[in-house]
């Protein structure tokens, strides 16, 4: 995961499937897309899947994708075309069940092609990578969400069936994961409203303990710095600080996700979209850091403006690139 100052990359997918004998087989597909080649994958082996993202990245909260989606025509085509000439959308599976399974929210999605990334939405497990020193791009990395979808996708390639998974650009459209959920949609809703409960239950917890011992707080949970390895980390425990220090805030419905979006998307983006609170928030995290700058609703064409001046300055159009550095297909064993 590059940030701001990220260097002119894009993503790489790479398919490595590990036979009986214990030998790899890899296809490596080089280029500018998340999935720019069509090929047949081997039956045998199981599938691993990697990706990074370069340039500039894009975290949307919801109700962003929303107001794009069914708002101002040439807003929506600005921001497709910025994304499409060099940065990337943040997107968990956190957006595709909150997300109406409407015609027109799919279709900006899939205008957007696929130039997204794969976040984990469970922040644990984020933390748990970062600590053990993995990279950004692998912490963050939701491969078990991409493999759950492919093997839904490919069920019935089996072997003998002669077909060929094609894993063009369309293979992996965002429109196509907000239908894949849709019968799993309620069971993941009634997920993200179990984390309403547990924050509630456990920030109203240590409020009263931080009143009771009023030097508590800083003992146990003290203000982090900001640490480029250690990112996540940073948004984690300093808006847990805020939360507990911020006693006049009740807690509302959606808070759970809420939080898990703001971490993330501070943390991970080099723009972001949150809802005025969580932007305040953000804007009062621990100084010096490096956190994006963080819009609202009424900010969205300001934020465009932000991203397609970032694009052009790190020379990311795709055209470009692929003008520098043609696609390649190469197969190792």
């Amino acid at each position: 995961m590059s940030y701001k100052n990220g260097a002119n990359s894009r993503r790489s997918l790479c398919f490595s499937t590990r036979e009986n004998r214990g030998g790899d087989q890899k296809i490596v597909i080089a280029g500018n897309g998340f999935c720019d080649q069509s090929i047949a994958y081997p039956t045998t082996g199981v599938l691993h899947l990697e990706a990074s993202v370069g340039g500039t990245a894009v975290y949307l909260d919801n109700f962003a994708i929303s107001a794009l989606a069914t708002g101002d025509a040439t807003l929506r085509k600005r921001f497709v075309a910025a994304i499409n000439n060099g940065a990337d959308l943040i997107f968990s599976i956190a957006h595709a069940i909150e997300l109406p399974n409407s015609v027109t929210v799919k279709a900006f999605l899939d205008e957007l092609g696929d130039h997204w990334y794969p976040i984990e939405m469970v922040i644990q497990k984020v933390l748990d990578r970062e600590d053990a020193g993995h990279p950004p791009d692998r912490c963050c990395f939701d491969e078990d969400f991409l493999k759950a979808y492919f093997a839904n996708r490919t069920c019935d390639y089996v072997p003998g069936s002669q077909k060929v998974i094609d894993l063009s650009a369309g293979a992996f459209r965002l429109g196509a994961f907000i239908d894949w959920l849709e019968p799993r949609r309620q069971d993941h809703i009634a997920s993200c409203r179990a984390l309403d409960d547990v924050l509630n239950e456990r920030i109203g917890q240590l409020r009263a303990k931080a009143k009771r011992q009023p030097t508590w707080l800083d003992a146990v949970l003290p203000q982090f710095p900001f640490v480029p390895s250690r990112r996540v980390r940073f948004a984690y425990v300093n808006f847990l600080r805020a939360l507990i220090l911020d006693r006049g805030y009740q807690l509302k419905k959606g808070d759970g996700i809420d939080f898990h979006h703001a971490v993330l998307a501070s943390a991970l983006a080099s723009y972001a979209t949150l809802d005025k609170g969580w932007k305040r928030r953000v804007e009062t995290l621990p100084k010096p850091n490096k956190v994006p700058r963080i819009f609202y609703e009424p900010e969205i064409p300001e934020m465009i403006t932000s991203i397609e001046t970032q694009v052009a300055l790190i020379g990311g159009a795709r055209d470009h690139i692929r003008r520098l550095r043609p696609l390649t297909v190469r197969r190792t064993n």
